[in-house]
C-alpha cells in the first residue's frame, strides 16, 4: 500500500538527473532561511541592536524579492548556467563583506551596501529547478504517451520541491541559530555562503536537464508576464499569504516569550512547518486530479478556516496541535498557485512567471512582520494570532472580487 502511495515520487526520479539537480536545488536554497536570521544574530553580536540588524535584513530581503524576476527572465533568455555564472561571484563578494564590515565595526551605511550588493545578484534558485521539472517532463516529451505521463506527474514534482522549501525552512534557521551561538558570531552566514557555493556549482554540472534558451528554441521575448491574468491573481494573493506567515511567526513568538517558554517558539514553528510538508507529500499523490485554480481557491479558504483554530487555543500544546492542523493548508496552496502559472504562460518565460509569483512571500513578510510587531507592542500575544487571520480573510476577498478573472482562467486552460 506504502509503495503504491509514493509511486509518484519514485517514477518523477525516473526522469534522467532529476535527483542530481533536485538535491543541488536543496543545498543551494539552504540560506533561504539562513541568510536573514544570520545576519540578525551576527550585527546584534556585534553591536547589540536588533532594530539595525532588522534594518539590514529588510533592505537586503526587499531588494532580493524584487530583483529576482528580472535574474529569472535571464534564466529564460541567456541560460542558467549563464545566469548563475554572472550573479554568484557577485553574491557571494556581497555576503563576504557583510561579514567583513560588520566584524570589524564600520559604520552601518557600508552594511547597508554589502547587503543591497547580495541580494541584487541573488538568483531565485526554487524557479530555475521548477523550471527544468517541467522542461524534462513536458518540453522533452517526444511523443503524446510521454507527453501525458509528463503532465500526470508534474503535480508530484510541484509538491516535492514545495516539500524541500518545507525542510529548508525547518533546518536551516536551526543550523544558522547553533552556529552563530556556539561556534562564532558569522558562522551561520559563512555556513550559508559555503551551501550556495556548493549547491551552485553542482547545478552548473548538470548540463542534461537545463531548459534550453528563447533563442534556442526560436522564440522571442513578449513581455508583460506580470500583467497576465493568472501571475496578477496568484501574486496577490501570495502577498497574503506571506503577510499571514510573518505575522505567525511574530506571534507565535510573543505567546511563548509571555508563557517563558521563547524557546519553544522555534518548536512550535517547526510543527506548523511539518505539517506542511506532510500536506506537500499527500498533494503530489492525490491532487493532480483537480484543475488547479478551483485547488487553489479551496485550498485558501481551507487554510483561512484552519486559522481560527489557534485563536481557540489555551496553552502552548494547544497552540501546536492547532498550527500543525492549520499548516495542512500551506503547501496546496503554494503548489496549485505554481500550478496556475504553468497551465497558463509560455514555456519559454516560466522561469520568471514563477518568479514573480513567489515575489510576493518575502515581501508580504516583511510587511506582516511589521504591522504585526506593532500590533503586539500595543496588545496582548494571543490577541496577535488575529492579525494572520485577518490578512488571509483580505486574500479570499481579493479573490472573490477577481472571481471573473479565475472563471477566464479556467475557460482558457481548458482550450
Amino acid at each position: 500500500m506504502r509503495a503504491k502511495l509514493l509511486k509518484p515520487y519514485k517514477e518523477i526520479f525516473s526522469y534522467p538527473g532529476s535527483l542530481a539537480f533536485s538535491l543541488a536545488g536543496l543545498i543551494t536554497r539552504m540560506p533561504m532561511s539562513m541568510t536573514g536570521l544570520a545576519i540578525i544574530l551576527l550585527i546584534f553580536a556585534k553591536t547589540g541592536s536588533y532594530g539595525t540588524a532588522g534594518a539590514v535584513v529588510a533592505a537586503y530581503s526587499i531588494a532580493q524579492s524584487f530583483v529576482g524576476p528580472r535574474w529569472a527572465r535571464m534564466a529564460d533568455r541567456i541560460g542558467q548556467s549563464n545566469t548563475i555564472r554572472k550573479a554568484l561571484p557577485f553574491h557571494i563578494a556581497g555576503l563576504l563583506l557583510i561579514v567583513v564590515l560588520v566584524s570589524v565595526k564600520t559604520p552601518s551605511g557600508f552594511w547597508y551596501f554589502s547587503a543591497l550588493l547580495a541580494a541584487t545578484f541573488s538568483v531565485q534558485t526554487g524557479s530555475l529547478i521548477r523550471r527544468r521539472w517541467h522542461y524534462i517532463m513536458i518540453g522533452k516529451a517526444v511523443d503524446d504517451e510521454s507527453l501525458a505521463r509528463g503532465k500526470g506527474l508534474l503535480n508530484s514534482a510541484w509538491s516535492l520541491e514545495a516539500l524541500v522549501d518545507e525542510v529548508v525552512f525547518i533546518v536551516g534557521p536551526i543550523v544558522a541559530t547553533v552556529l552563530c551561538t556556539q561556534v562564532a558570531p558569522a558562522a551561520g552566514l559563512l555556513a550559508g555562503i559555503s551551501f550556495v557555493t556548493i549547491g551552485s556549482i553542482f547545478l552548473l554540472t548538470q548540463g542534461e536537464s537545463a531548459p534550453p534558451t528563447m533563442a534556442e528554441l526560436g522564440e522571442k521575448h513578449s513581455g508583460g508576464v506580470w500583467k497576465m491574468p493568472a501571475c496578477l491573481n496568484v501574486t496577490s494573493v501570495n502577498f497574503f499569504l506571506g503577510a499571514y506567515f510573518g505575522a505567525v511567526e511574530l506571534a507565535v513568538v510573543a505567546i511563548c516569550t509571555e508563557a517563558g517558554a521563547k524557546p519553544l517558539s522555534g518548536v512550535l514553528l517547526a510543527v506548523w512547518a511539518f505539517g506542511s510538508g506532510v500536506a506537500a507529500i499527500a498533494n503530489g499523490i492525490f491532487a493532480a486530479r483537480f484543475h488547479p485554480a478551483p485547488r487553489f481557491l479551496i485550498a485558501l479558504l481551507s487554510l483561512t478556516l484552519l486559522s481560527i483554530g489557534p485563536l481557540l487555543t489555551h496553552s502552548l500544546l494547544t497552540l501546536g496541535i492547532a498550527l500543525f492542523f492549520s499548516g495542512f493548508a500551506i503547501s496546496p496552496v503554494l503548489i496549485a498557485g505554481i500550478s496556475v502559472v504553468e497551465k497558463l504562460v509560455p514555456e519559454t518565460q516560466m522561469t520568471e512567471a514563477i518568479a514573480i509569483v513567489t515575489m510576493g512571500f518575502p515581501i508580504g513578510s516583511s510587511a506582516g512582520a511589521f504591522i504585526s510587531g506593532q500590533f503586539l507592542d500595543r496588545h496582548t500575544a494571543h490577541l496577535g494570532l488575529w492579525l494572520p487571520l485577518g490578512f488571509l480573510a483580505t486574500a479570499v476577498l481579493i479573490s472573490l472580487l477577481r472571481f471573473s478573472s479565475w472563471r477566464t482562467i479556467l475557460q482558457v486552460s481548458h482550450l
